[in-house]
């Protein structure tokens, strides 16, 4: 699951954005580059956020006191289509003195775009002088990864795993933990490391008549972060990459157990938050650069879910899918006792 995450997000998202050179962003500037970098990556990062904070439930009814459950999700947030494309205005720019491409296009894949051939692909143009045409960089703007023409569908993966606990008074502790842990060759190293925490509590224990209908009635609030960091170049130590992440949902849940199957819904808002940084010193043929990249990413929205749970025995499999800024199909297994 963590190596899927650090994949996923930080080398495609790193490793695509940056195969053209570095220095091709950074032509008309740090803040030129940071800007385009900042629309052309935003879908998947807002993806994996949306993503990340799906998956903290299947039912209403929280853990008797010390039952427990371990589940694994997956999580498909899907890109909507008005994030496949970005629309650049040059007076927005410092040097970016023309955007539309020679065939006459004016908006530009994101990276959850289309992969465009080499005859669509549109231009980026920088000055580097501001006044003098002669001193104009022309250069191919970045393509999309084309999923859906590749795969079938246009959507970021994200993994997790929860445990739920039961404590006391209709209320149950949830828990994400991956402690920080680092994989790959010197120079090629990525670390990883995961917290989250949430809490469901019965509501309707509290509500005369309507405790005692015959349905679960809950509230769940949940908090998630996950640090990233990575390295470029051996030769090159202080070159790292931050990828971060933290959310949080807000939510009202109702089920209904009939025999083996659950069905369950809840409303209610989640919002998230991103930074994508480049720390160190990087040498282009557009000059030397210090900490070049640094984005930030902040979205929220309402969230509505529905979903199925079967349990048999103490295995349980269920499947919802969330209406939200991304949508987000979610399906996983797991146990649970109690």
């Amino acid at each position: 699951m963590k190596k899927t995450l650090i994949l996923l997000v930080i080398v495609i998202s790193a490793n695509t954005a940056f195969s053209q050179d570095l220095g091709d962003f950074l032509e008309g500037g740090v803040e030129d580059g940071n800007q385009l970098l900042e629309s052309y990556l935003e879908p998947i990062f807002q993806g994996f956020g949306y993503g990340l904070n799906s998956g903290w439930y299947n039912t209403g009814k929280p853990h008797k006191t010390l039952g427990f459950d371990l589940t694994v999700t997956t999580n498909m947030a899907y890109v909507p289509d008005n994030a496949l494309f970005y629309t650049i205005n040059p007076s927005d720019y410092q040097n970016l003195n023309t955007a539309p491409a020679e065939n006459g296009q004016t908006r530009y894949p994101t990276i959850m775009g289309p992969n465009l051939g080499a005859d669509d692909i549109p231009y980026l143009v920088f000055n580097e002088n501001n006044s003098d045409p002669n001193d104009d960089i022309s250069i191919t703007a970045p393509t999309g990864l084309g999923l859906d023409e590749e795969f079938g569908f246009n959507a970021v993966p994200v993994p997790v795993a929860s445990l739920g606990i039961g404590i006391i008074k209709g209320t149950e502790l949830r828990l994400r933990l991956i402690p920080k842990q680092t994989f790959g060759d010197p120079g090629e190293e990525f670390s990883t490391g995961m917290f989250g925490i949430g809490v469901m509590h019965d509501v309707k224990q509290w509500i005369p008549v309507i405790k005692n209908l015959p349905f679960d009635l809950s509230g769940f609030f949940g908090y998630t972060k996950m640090t990233n960091e990575f390295s470029f170049d051996a030769d090159n130590p202080d070159q790292i990459g931050e990828f971060n992440v933290s959310g949080t949902t807000l939510q009202g849940i109702i089920s209904k157990k009939l025999s083996v199957l659950t069905a369950y819904a809840g409303v209610g808002f989640i919002s998230t938050k991103t930074n994508f940084n480049l720390n160190g010193t990087y040498e282009t043929e557009a000059g030397t650069f210090t900490d070049p990249v640094d984005l930030s990413y902040k979205s929220g929205s309402l969230r509505a879910n529905a979903g199925l749970r079967l349990k048999l025995l103490i295995f349980t499999f269920h499947a919802e899918y969330a209406l939200q800024k991304y949508n987000t199909l979610s399906a996983g297994v797991g146990i649970s006792i109690r």
